[in-house]
Protein backbone atom coordinates (compact mmCIF):
# COMPACT_ATOMS: atom_id res chain seq x y z
CA UNK A 1 0.00 0.00 0.00
CA UNK A 2 1.72 2.97 -0.97
CA UNK A 3 1.84 6.15 1.00
CA UNK A 4 -0.07 9.66 -0.25
CA UNK A 5 1.90 12.13 0.50
CA UNK A 6 -0.26 15.77 2.44
CA UNK A 7 -1.61 19.82 7.93
CA UNK A 8 0.07 19.99 11.91
CA UNK A 9 -0.25 22.30 14.27
CA UNK A 10 1.03 25.54 16.01
CA UNK A 11 2.29 25.36 19.32
CA UNK A 12 3.06 28.39 21.23
CA UNK A 13 6.02 29.97 22.78
CA UNK A 14 8.62 26.47 22.37
CA UNK A 15 5.78 24.22 21.56
CA UNK A 16 3.58 24.74 24.60
CA UNK A 17 -0.03 23.98 24.69
CA UNK A 18 -2.71 23.95 21.67
CA UNK A 19 -5.46 25.57 21.53
CA UNK A 20 -9.14 25.66 20.08
CA UNK A 21 -10.12 22.43 21.73
CA UNK A 22 -13.73 23.22 22.17
CA UNK A 23 -15.11 20.30 24.43
CA UNK A 24 -15.53 18.02 21.73
CA UNK A 25 -19.33 18.71 21.31
CA UNK A 26 -20.25 17.29 18.93
CA UNK A 27 -23.04 19.81 17.84
CA UNK A 28 -21.03 22.98 18.39
CA UNK A 29 -17.75 24.33 17.08
CA UNK A 30 -14.58 21.32 16.41
CA UNK A 31 -11.47 21.24 17.91
CA UNK A 32 -9.07 22.90 15.87
CA UNK A 33 -6.15 22.32 17.14
CA UNK A 34 -3.08 24.66 17.76
CA UNK A 35 -5.37 27.85 16.29
CA UNK A 36 -3.36 30.45 13.62
CA UNK A 37 -2.20 31.44 16.47
CA UNK A 38 1.96 32.84 16.93
CA UNK A 39 4.53 29.90 16.59
CA UNK A 40 7.53 30.24 18.65
CA UNK A 41 11.06 32.01 17.41
CA UNK A 42 12.93 29.99 19.79
CA UNK A 43 13.90 26.75 19.22
CA UNK A 44 16.53 24.50 19.17
CA UNK A 45 20.05 25.01 19.56
CA UNK A 46 23.09 23.42 21.00
CA UNK A 47 23.85 24.81 24.25
CA UNK A 48 27.18 23.21 26.26
CA UNK A 49 27.29 19.79 26.39
CA UNK A 50 26.12 18.87 29.73
CA UNK A 51 26.27 15.62 30.83
CA UNK A 52 26.46 12.36 29.05
CA UNK A 53 24.64 10.88 25.66
CA UNK A 54 21.41 8.99 26.56
CA UNK A 55 20.42 5.61 25.00
CA UNK A 56 19.93 5.03 21.63
CA UNK A 57 16.88 3.13 22.63
CA UNK A 58 13.39 4.34 23.36
CA UNK A 59 9.73 4.68 22.36
CA UNK A 60 10.68 6.86 19.34
CA UNK A 61 13.69 5.07 18.35
CA UNK A 62 15.49 5.98 15.27
CA UNK A 63 13.77 7.24 12.40
CA UNK A 64 15.40 5.06 10.22
CA UNK A 65 14.10 2.27 8.20
CA UNK A 66 12.14 2.45 5.02
CA UNK A 67 7.98 2.43 5.00
CA UNK A 68 6.45 -0.65 5.06
CA UNK A 69 5.24 -2.22 1.82
CA UNK A 70 6.00 1.70 0.14
CA UNK A 71 8.71 2.65 -2.01
CA UNK A 72 7.25 6.48 -2.10
CA UNK A 73 7.57 6.09 1.67
CA UNK A 74 11.26 7.61 0.62
CA UNK A 75 11.73 11.26 1.22
CA UNK A 76 14.11 13.03 -1.77
CA UNK A 77 16.66 13.14 0.63
CA UNK A 78 16.66 9.84 1.70
CA UNK A 79 15.37 9.62 4.88
CA UNK A 80 12.04 8.02 5.54
CA UNK A 81 8.66 7.77 7.82
CA UNK A 82 9.57 5.02 9.64
CA UNK A 83 7.01 2.03 9.95
CA UNK A 84 5.74 2.25 13.09
CA UNK A 85 3.75 -1.27 12.77
CA UNK A 86 5.06 -3.09 16.29
CA UNK A 87 6.17 0.26 17.79
CA UNK A 88 5.28 3.53 19.62
CA UNK A 89 6.73 6.56 17.52
CA UNK A 90 6.96 10.03 18.84
CA UNK A 91 6.81 12.89 16.62
CA UNK A 92 7.03 15.32 18.71
CA UNK A 93 5.88 19.39 18.12
CA UNK A 94 8.49 22.22 18.14
CA UNK A 95 11.68 21.51 20.39
CA UNK A 96 12.84 24.49 22.28
CA UNK A 97 16.81 25.36 23.08
CA UNK A 98 18.15 22.68 23.69
CA UNK A 99 22.11 21.84 24.91
CA UNK A 100 23.80 18.55 23.42
CA UNK A 101 22.79 16.22 26.14
CA UNK A 102 19.46 16.99 25.48
CA UNK A 103 19.81 17.21 21.50
CA UNK A 104 21.35 13.79 21.99
CA UNK A 105 18.26 12.55 23.90
CA UNK A 106 15.81 13.82 21.76
CA UNK A 107 17.00 12.69 18.39
CA UNK A 108 17.29 8.99 19.41
CA UNK A 109 14.02 8.66 21.32
CA UNK A 110 11.61 10.64 18.96
CA UNK A 111 11.62 10.33 14.88
CA UNK A 112 11.24 14.20 14.78
CA UNK A 113 9.85 17.51 15.40
CA UNK A 114 9.00 20.63 13.90
CA UNK A 115 9.46 24.15 13.34
CA UNK A 116 13.35 24.11 13.56
CA UNK A 117 15.58 26.55 11.49
CA UNK A 118 18.11 24.71 9.22
CA UNK A 119 21.07 25.64 11.30
CA UNK A 120 19.82 23.27 14.09
CA UNK A 121 18.11 20.77 11.90
CA UNK A 122 21.70 20.24 11.10
CA UNK A 123 22.67 19.61 14.49
CA UNK A 124 20.11 17.04 15.19
CA UNK A 125 20.82 15.64 11.85
CA UNK A 126 24.68 15.45 12.87
CA UNK A 127 23.39 13.43 15.64
CA UNK A 128 20.47 11.20 13.49
CA UNK A 129 21.29 11.52 9.85
CA UNK A 130 17.03 9.82 9.82
CA UNK A 131 15.75 12.61 11.96
CA UNK A 132 13.01 14.54 10.34
CA UNK A 133 11.86 18.26 10.38
CA UNK A 134 8.34 19.74 9.41
CA UNK A 135 7.77 22.93 7.74
CA UNK A 136 5.04 25.02 9.66
CA UNK A 137 2.70 26.87 7.72
CA UNK A 138 -0.96 27.62 8.32
CA UNK A 139 -3.46 26.16 5.51
CA UNK A 140 -6.64 28.24 4.83
CA UNK A 141 -5.27 31.60 6.26
CA UNK A 142 -2.75 34.17 6.19
CA UNK A 143 -0.62 34.65 9.31
CA UNK A 144 -1.30 38.19 10.60
CA UNK A 145 1.58 40.78 9.83
CA UNK A 146 3.22 40.20 13.74
CA UNK A 147 3.24 36.47 13.43
CA UNK A 148 6.22 35.09 12.09
CA UNK A 149 7.14 32.06 11.00
CA UNK A 150 10.58 30.16 9.38
CA UNK A 151 9.99 31.59 5.63
CA UNK A 152 13.55 31.39 4.12
CA UNK A 153 14.72 28.15 6.28
CA UNK A 154 16.82 30.51 8.23
CA UNK A 155 14.84 33.10 9.89
CA UNK A 156 11.78 33.76 11.58
CA UNK A 157 9.84 36.15 9.25
CA UNK A 158 6.12 36.61 7.42
CA UNK A 159 5.25 37.22 3.78
CA UNK A 160 2.05 39.57 4.91
CA UNK A 161 3.73 42.69 2.44
CA UNK A 162 3.88 40.04 -0.52
CA UNK A 163 0.30 38.39 -0.09
CA UNK A 164 -1.39 41.71 1.00
CA UNK A 165 -0.88 43.60 -2.47
CA UNK A 166 -3.16 41.14 -3.90
CA UNK A 167 -6.37 41.60 -2.65
CA UNK A 168 -8.63 39.59 -4.82
CA UNK A 169 -6.52 35.84 -2.94
CA UNK A 170 -8.45 37.09 0.58
CA UNK A 171 -12.27 36.14 1.40
CA UNK A 172 -14.61 39.13 1.88
CA UNK A 173 -17.52 39.49 4.21
CA UNK A 174 -20.65 41.46 2.60
CA UNK A 175 -18.74 44.81 3.66
CA UNK A 176 -16.07 44.15 1.66
CA UNK A 177 -14.00 43.59 4.92
CA UNK A 178 -11.34 41.34 5.51
CA UNK A 179 -12.38 38.30 7.16
CA UNK A 180 -10.05 38.15 10.47
CA UNK A 181 -9.53 35.12 13.18
CA UNK A 182 -9.20 35.97 16.91
CA UNK A 183 -5.30 35.35 16.46
CA UNK A 184 -5.18 38.23 13.36
CA UNK A 185 -4.69 35.32 10.70
CA UNK A 186 -6.98 36.56 6.98
CA UNK A 187 -8.76 34.10 5.67
CA UNK A 188 -8.30 33.31 2.01
CA UNK A 189 -10.21 32.22 -0.98
CA UNK A 190 -8.51 28.74 -2.17
CA UNK A 191 -10.36 29.03 -5.26
CA UNK A 192 -8.20 31.89 -6.84
CA UNK A 193 -5.86 31.02 -8.87
CA UNK A 194 -3.20 33.23 -8.39
CA UNK A 195 -3.34 32.18 -4.52
CA UNK A 196 -2.96 28.78 -5.19
CA UNK A 197 -0.51 29.43 -7.58
CA UNK A 198 1.27 31.02 -5.29
CA UNK A 199 0.66 29.27 -2.15
CA UNK A 200 2.23 25.88 -3.90
CA UNK A 201 5.09 27.76 -5.06
CA UNK A 202 6.31 29.33 -1.75
CA UNK A 203 5.52 25.86 0.46
CA UNK A 204 7.84 24.64 -2.31
CA UNK A 205 10.54 26.70 -2.25
CA UNK A 206 10.32 26.96 1.99
CA UNK A 207 10.99 23.58 2.27
CA UNK A 208 13.50 23.30 0.08
CA UNK A 209 14.96 26.52 2.82
CA UNK A 210 14.94 24.16 5.52
CA UNK A 211 15.58 21.22 3.72
CA UNK A 212 11.85 19.98 5.79
CA UNK A 213 10.64 17.02 5.02
CA UNK A 214 6.92 17.28 4.86
CA UNK A 215 4.14 20.06 5.92
CA UNK A 216 2.09 20.44 9.04
CA UNK A 217 -0.48 22.73 7.90
CA UNK A 218 -2.12 24.36 10.28
CA UNK A 219 -6.09 25.13 11.31
CA UNK A 220 -6.95 23.31 8.34
CA UNK A 221 -10.90 21.89 8.59
CA UNK A 222 -13.69 23.98 7.04
CA UNK A 223 -15.27 23.47 10.05
CA UNK A 224 -13.76 26.04 11.79
CA UNK A 225 -14.99 28.76 10.05
CA UNK A 226 -18.12 28.81 12.02
CA UNK A 227 -16.40 29.42 15.48
CA UNK A 228 -13.40 31.55 14.27
CA UNK A 229 -14.96 33.84 11.62
CA UNK A 230 -18.67 33.60 11.42
CA UNK A 231 -19.82 36.12 13.82
CA UNK A 232 -21.40 39.22 13.35
CA UNK A 233 -18.79 41.66 14.65
CA UNK A 234 -16.21 43.59 12.54
CA UNK A 235 -13.44 41.56 9.97
CA UNK A 236 -16.12 38.42 10.74
CA UNK A 237 -18.64 36.86 8.18
CA UNK A 238 -21.95 35.51 9.29
CA UNK A 239 -22.81 33.44 6.64
CA UNK A 240 -20.13 31.66 7.50
CA UNK A 241 -21.72 30.55 10.73
CA UNK A 242 -23.42 27.63 11.83
CA UNK A 243 -22.98 24.41 8.99
CA UNK A 244 -22.88 26.92 6.14
CA UNK A 245 -19.55 25.10 5.37
CA UNK A 246 -21.34 22.12 3.96
CA UNK A 247 -24.57 23.60 3.11
CA UNK A 248 -24.11 26.93 1.71
CA UNK A 249 -22.82 27.25 -1.86
CA UNK A 250 -20.90 30.85 -2.34
CA UNK A 251 -20.59 32.88 -5.44
CA UNK A 252 -17.37 33.44 -4.75
CA UNK A 253 -16.35 29.88 -4.69
CA UNK A 254 -17.58 29.47 -8.04
CA UNK A 255 -21.28 28.31 -6.74
CA UNK A 256 -19.59 25.89 -4.58
CA UNK A 257 -19.58 24.96 -0.35
CA UNK A 258 -16.52 25.97 1.36
CA UNK A 259 -15.84 22.25 2.24
CA UNK A 260 -16.14 21.38 -1.59
CA UNK A 261 -13.74 24.39 -2.67
CA UNK A 262 -11.43 23.34 0.06
CA UNK A 263 -11.59 19.42 -0.90
CA UNK A 264 -10.78 20.38 -4.69
CA UNK A 265 -8.09 22.99 -4.10
CA UNK A 266 -6.16 20.51 -1.08
CA UNK A 267 -6.34 17.25 -3.19
CA UNK A 268 -4.63 19.13 -5.92
CA UNK A 269 -1.98 20.82 -3.93
CA UNK A 270 -1.38 17.97 -1.88
CA UNK A 271 -1.17 15.35 -5.25
CA UNK A 272 1.49 18.26 -6.69
CA UNK A 273 3.73 18.53 -3.71
CA UNK A 274 3.92 14.66 -3.59
CA UNK A 275 5.38 14.72 -6.27
CA UNK A 276 7.92 16.61 -5.58
CA UNK A 277 8.31 14.02 -2.51
CA UNK A 278 6.86 16.58 0.10
CA UNK A 279 4.05 14.77 2.02
CA UNK A 280 1.44 17.83 3.11
CA UNK A 281 -0.08 17.29 6.63
CA UNK A 282 -2.98 18.92 7.85
CA UNK A 283 -4.53 19.85 11.36
CA UNK A 284 -7.77 18.80 11.00
CA UNK A 285 -8.49 18.30 14.68
CA UNK A 286 -9.92 15.54 16.52
CA UNK A 287 -13.31 14.64 14.00
CA UNK A 288 -15.58 15.19 16.28
CA UNK A 289 -17.96 17.85 14.53
CA UNK A 290 -21.05 15.80 13.89
CA UNK A 291 -21.92 17.54 10.82
CA UNK A 292 -18.77 18.21 8.91
CA UNK A 293 -18.85 16.05 5.67
CA UNK A 294 -15.45 17.13 4.44
CA UNK A 295 -12.98 13.93 3.55
CA UNK A 296 -9.99 14.03 5.24
CA UNK A 297 -8.52 11.25 3.13
CA UNK A 298 -7.53 13.24 0.15
CA UNK A 299 -4.32 14.57 1.78
CA UNK A 300 -1.04 12.35 2.62
CA UNK A 301 -1.74 12.23 5.97
CA UNK A 302 -3.64 14.15 8.92
CA UNK A 303 -2.45 16.06 12.27
CA UNK A 304 -5.29 15.03 14.70
CA UNK A 305 -4.71 17.48 17.49
CA UNK A 306 -6.62 17.39 20.48
CA UNK A 307 -7.53 13.32 19.52
CA UNK A 308 -9.05 11.26 22.48
CA UNK A 309 -9.72 14.21 24.64
CA UNK A 310 -10.96 12.61 27.85
CA UNK A 311 -14.57 15.21 28.04
CA UNK A 312 -15.92 13.35 24.38
CA UNK A 313 -19.17 11.81 24.88
CA UNK A 314 -18.93 8.40 23.44
CA UNK A 315 -20.36 8.44 20.56
CA UNK A 316 -17.92 11.60 19.48
CA UNK A 317 -15.24 9.46 20.53
CA UNK A 318 -16.51 6.29 18.65
CA UNK A 319 -17.05 8.97 15.32
CA UNK A 320 -13.35 10.30 15.75
CA UNK A 321 -11.61 6.85 16.02
CA UNK A 322 -13.47 5.39 13.33
CA UNK A 323 -11.90 8.46 10.97
CA UNK A 324 -8.59 7.77 12.57
CA UNK A 325 -9.31 3.91 11.92
CA UNK A 326 -9.93 4.62 7.99
CA UNK A 327 -6.78 6.72 7.59
CA UNK A 328 -4.61 3.92 9.23
CA UNK A 329 -6.06 1.93 6.79
CA UNK A 330 -5.29 3.89 3.95
CA UNK A 331 -1.67 4.22 5.22
CA UNK A 332 -1.91 8.31 6.03
CA UNK A 333 0.77 9.74 7.62
CA UNK A 334 -1.51 10.29 11.20
CA UNK A 335 0.24 12.27 13.73
CA UNK A 336 -1.75 12.33 16.90
CA UNK A 337 -1.21 14.87 19.49
CA UNK A 338 -2.98 15.93 23.02
CA UNK A 339 -2.12 17.97 25.85
CA UNK A 340 -1.84 17.30 30.05
CA UNK A 341 -2.82 19.36 32.60
CA UNK A 342 -0.40 17.74 34.86
CA UNK A 343 2.77 15.32 34.33
CA UNK A 344 1.49 13.18 37.31
CA UNK A 345 -2.07 12.42 35.51
CA UNK A 346 -1.15 8.84 34.87
CA UNK A 347 -4.90 8.16 33.98
CA UNK A 348 -4.84 10.86 31.25
CA UNK A 349 -1.59 9.47 30.06
CA UNK A 350 -2.75 6.34 29.42
CA UNK A 351 -5.86 6.96 27.78
CA UNK A 352 -3.90 8.86 25.39
CA UNK A 353 -1.38 5.82 24.31
CA UNK A 354 -4.47 3.43 24.52
CA UNK A 355 -6.19 5.16 21.82
CA UNK A 356 -2.78 5.49 19.92
CA UNK A 357 -2.46 2.26 20.21
CA UNK A 358 -6.03 1.59 19.09
CA UNK A 359 -6.04 3.02 15.79
CA UNK A 360 -2.17 2.93 14.89
CA UNK A 361 -1.50 1.98 11.64
CA UNK A 362 2.01 1.25 9.81
CA UNK A 363 2.94 5.43 10.22
CA UNK A 364 0.96 6.97 13.20
CA UNK A 365 3.04 9.30 15.41
CA UNK A 366 1.78 10.32 19.22
CA UNK A 367 2.96 13.12 21.15
CA UNK A 368 1.66 14.73 24.63
CA UNK A 369 2.95 16.62 26.69
CA UNK A 370 2.70 19.20 30.00
CA UNK A 371 5.21 21.99 29.73
CA UNK A 372 6.67 21.76 26.21
CA UNK A 373 7.84 18.56 23.92
CA UNK A 374 11.08 17.83 25.76
CA UNK A 375 9.67 15.57 28.03
CA UNK A 376 9.67 11.28 28.30
CA UNK A 377 6.80 9.22 29.93
CA UNK A 378 8.21 5.83 30.66
CA UNK A 379 5.15 3.91 29.30
CA UNK A 380 6.59 5.27 25.39
CA UNK A 381 8.82 2.35 26.13
CA UNK A 382 6.59 -0.43 26.60
CA UNK A 383 7.19 -3.03 23.84
CA UNK A 384 3.91 -4.32 22.75
CA UNK A 385 5.20 -6.01 19.10
CA UNK A 386 2.91 -5.81 16.33
CA UNK A 387 -0.85 -6.43 16.35
CA UNK A 388 -2.29 -9.42 16.23
CA UNK A 389 -6.14 -8.15 15.98
CA UNK A 390 -7.14 -7.77 12.63
CA UNK A 391 -7.41 -3.95 11.00
CA UNK A 392 -11.01 -2.49 11.04
CA UNK A 393 -12.42 0.70 10.28
CA UNK A 394 -15.39 0.03 12.70
CA UNK A 395 -14.21 0.58 16.45
CA UNK A 396 -17.55 -1.67 17.41
CA UNK A 397 -15.74 -4.87 16.16
CA UNK A 398 -12.89 -4.00 19.22
CA UNK A 399 -15.81 -4.09 21.81
CA UNK A 400 -15.04 -6.52 24.27
CA UNK A 401 -16.21 -7.22 28.03
CA UNK A 402 -16.94 -3.32 28.55
CA UNK A 403 -14.25 -1.78 27.11
CA UNK A 404 -12.25 -1.41 23.86
CA UNK A 405 -9.57 -3.68 23.14
CA UNK A 406 -6.85 -4.44 20.59
CA UNK A 407 -4.47 -7.39 20.85
CA UNK A 408 -0.24 -7.41 20.03
CA UNK A 409 2.29 -10.11 19.77
CA UNK A 410 3.04 -9.15 23.51
CA UNK A 411 0.41 -8.21 25.45
CA UNK A 412 -3.04 -5.86 25.25
CA UNK A 413 -4.34 -3.02 25.20
CA UNK A 414 -8.03 -2.17 26.80
CA UNK A 415 -9.28 1.47 26.44
CA UNK A 416 -12.36 2.70 28.14
CA UNK A 417 -14.07 5.84 26.84
CA UNK A 418 -16.97 5.46 29.49
CA UNK A 419 -17.25 7.47 32.68
CA UNK A 420 -17.71 4.27 34.62
CA UNK A 421 -15.09 1.79 35.70
CA UNK A 422 -15.25 -1.67 34.03
CA UNK A 423 -13.29 -4.72 35.44
CA UNK A 424 -12.31 -7.26 32.58
CA UNK A 425 -10.70 -10.96 33.72
CA UNK A 426 -7.31 -10.81 31.66
CA UNK A 427 -4.09 -12.91 32.52
CA UNK A 428 -0.61 -11.22 33.06
CA UNK A 429 1.27 -8.72 33.98
CA UNK A 430 -0.70 -4.91 34.37
CA UNK A 431 1.74 -2.10 33.31
CA UNK A 432 1.63 0.66 36.10
CA UNK A 433 3.92 3.94 34.85
CA UNK A 434 5.75 5.89 37.48
CA UNK A 435 7.58 9.06 36.95
CA UNK A 436 7.42 11.11 33.95
CA UNK A 437 8.41 14.54 32.52
CA UNK A 438 10.92 16.92 31.28
CA UNK A 439 14.13 15.73 30.41
CA UNK A 440 16.73 17.37 32.51
CA UNK A 441 19.86 19.18 31.35
CA UNK A 442 22.03 15.96 31.36
CA UNK A 443 19.28 14.28 29.08
CA UNK A 444 18.45 11.80 31.09
CA UNK A 445 14.62 11.11 30.39
CA UNK A 446 12.68 10.39 33.33
CA UNK A 447 10.22 7.84 35.18
CA UNK A 448 9.98 3.75 35.23
CA UNK A 449 8.02 0.82 34.85
CA UNK A 450 6.49 -1.89 37.16
CA UNK A 451 4.89 -4.81 36.71
CA UNK A 452 1.77 -6.09 38.72
CA UNK A 453 0.57 -10.10 37.87
CA UNK A 454 -2.97 -10.16 37.40
CA UNK A 455 -5.96 -11.89 36.51
CA UNK A 456 -8.08 -9.53 35.95
CA UNK A 457 -7.79 -5.38 35.81
CA UNK A 458 -10.32 -2.63 36.37
CA UNK A 459 -10.19 -0.25 33.73
CA UNK A 460 -10.74 3.67 35.06
CA UNK A 461 -13.20 5.97 33.43
CA UNK A 462 -11.51 7.65 30.25
CA UNK A 463 -8.32 5.58 30.81
CA UNK A 464 -6.77 2.66 29.63
CA UNK A 465 -4.51 -0.50 30.56
CA UNK A 466 -2.00 -2.50 29.54
CA UNK A 467 -1.43 -6.11 30.38
CA UNK A 468 1.38 -7.69 28.97
CA UNK A 469 1.58 -11.99 28.37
Amino acid sequence: MSLVWACGSSSGNGGGGGGGDDGGSSSGTSSSGGGSGSTSSGGSSSGGSSGGSTSSSGAGGSSGGGSSGSSSGSLPSGRSYPDTNAVIALLVDQLPTMNMAQMQFATSHYVGTEKQVLSVTQQLRALNKDFLVLHYHLCLWQSGPMTPFICDGMTWCNDYPTVTMNESWFWHNTNNERVIDPDQALLMNVTVAGFQQYWEQSLETQVADGQYDGIMFDSASPSLLQGWVGGNGMNQDPRLAGTAARDTQFTELGNTTWIDAWQTWIKKLSDDLAAKGIPLIPNDGNFVTSWDNTDYTVTSGVFSEGFASTNEAVSDWQASTNELLKLASLDRIMILQNYLSSTSDVATRMYYLGNYLLVKGHHTYLDYFQGGPLEWYPEWGIDLGAPTTPATTDVTTLASGGVYRRDFAKGSVLVNPTSSPVTVTISGNQVVPMGGGAVDSTGTGPGSLSMNAVTSVTVGPTTAEIVLH
